[in-house]
């Protein structure tokens, strides 16, 4: 009986590490994110207009432009990992200046 529960707990463990590993997601290299013509940020809440769209560290601009739903930022020229920085005026007439980690930039994936 020992020996049974000793054979499911291991069995539990390695299905739980084996789901945690395939849970994880791939980060994608300068190369790769050249692949893509464009790249989205995702927003908390409606926005009218964005200003000053621009990489972080080194001031340079970025073309974009909101989505037709205006939840998403679309970025045509994102072309190497890096903090994009910009500010956004939402439709409840606040502005916030935000600065979001190339982990939060997705790839548009046509369909």
């Amino acid at each position: 009986m020992k020996y049974l529960i000793y054979i499911l707990f291991a069995s539990f463990c390695f299905l739980g590490t084996s789901a945690i590993s395939v849970a994880q997601t791939e980060k994608l290299g300068d190369e790769e994110i050249k692949m893509f013509k464009q790249h989205q940020i995702y927003l908390e809440k409606p926005a009218i207009s964005i200003q000053e769209l621009k990489y972080e560290k080194d001031g340079t601009k970025i073309k974009g432009s909101l989505s037709q739903d205006r939840s998403r930022i679309i970025m045509d020229s994102y072309d190497h990992k890096g903090r994009v920085s910009f500010t956004v005026n939402y439709a409840d007439g606040t502005f916030e200046t935000l600065s979001v980690g190339s982990c939060f930039i997705d790839p548009v994936i046509p369909l």
